[in-house]
């Protein structure tokens, strides 16, 4: 445990603090997360995942129009960034983050850190902030301005950057409720295995399954994001109100961030 303790204040060296209640630590907390996206190897490597990936893809479809319309052509490239993007991101999120709690309560950090005048809702609260900015930024902010840049050189449609923002807030919107889906079932279970395979199953059976289900069901989850980011954008208006599964996402995060907060109160350090 000394060993522990000594690794991580050489990594994330914590200052005195005085906040109580629920902001307990939480500046201390943010600085620690914060730094372990953009003080190490993290962000780049994000970033050229994120652009090799997403932009790799399109970049194809846009070099290679095999005898489309202009604007068949803006429409596929469009709509393959933005549907990709929402998979993949959810993908990558849990993938990356399906440690951030379970290992930390393996190494003992947790516990080191719950023994400093830090709350347990901080503690989530940090991590969950830290990870929303840092994919907002990495995997989606970033190759979406690399995409206006190419749709501005290779394509004859112009990009209209003001639903494109929409569209990009609205998986947005999906990059919080994977996160808060991750640090949910991280409080919940001990070891990484159910962390990623609850959350990875629970994006492919909405990527497979979700034109086979009951609409109804499909509009209240964040599998239909990707298409809502798509319709502002080509201006299409999809068979289903697109406010819908807006709502139910961000009720539904709003949700596993109190589930997550709670159980980590349960854990015993």
């Amino acid at each position: 445990m000394t060993t522990t303790t000594s690794n991580v204040t050489t990594r994330s060296p914590l200052v005195s603090a005085h906040a109580n209640g629920w902001r307990g630590g939480l500046g201390n907390l943010m600085r620690k997360e914060f730094g372990q996206w953009w003080t190490t190897r993290l962000w780049w490597i994000q970033v050229l995942i994120w652009v090799v990936m997403l932009n790799g893809i399109t970049t194809v479809i846009m070099l290679d129009s095999s005898g489309m319309t202009p604007q068949a052509l803006f429409d596929e490239a469009v709509q393959t960034f933005l549907l990709v993007a929402a998979m993949a991101i959810g993908i990558g999120v849990v993938l990356t983050t399906q440690g951030s709690i379970v290992g930390e309560k393996e190494l003992g950090t947790a516990a080191w850190v719950m023994s400093k005048p830090a709350s347990r809702a901080s503690f989530i609260l940090a991590k969950l902030a830290a990870h929303v900015v840092g994919f907002a930024i990495t995997a989606l902010l970033i190759p979406a301005i690399v995409f206006a840049v190419e749709a501005r050189l290779l394509m004859e449609v112009p990009l209209s950057y003001g639903p494109f923002a929409i569209a990009l807030s609205v998986l947005a919107l999906g990059v919080l409720f994977y996160v808060a889906l991750t640090l949910a079932l991280g409080a919940a279970f001990k070891s990484r295995g159910p962390v990623a395979g609850i959350g990875i199953a629970l994006i492919l059976v909405g990527q497979f399954f979700k034109g086979m289900l009951p609409l109804s069901i499909v509009v209240a989850t964040p599998w239909l994001l990707g298409d809502v980011a798509s319709s502002f954008v080509i201006d299409v208006q999809p068979d289903f109100n697109r406010l819908t599964p807006i709502l139910a996402t961000s009720v539904g995060a709003l949700l596993l961030v109190a589930l997550a907060i709670w159980r980590f109160h349960r854990e015993e350090f």
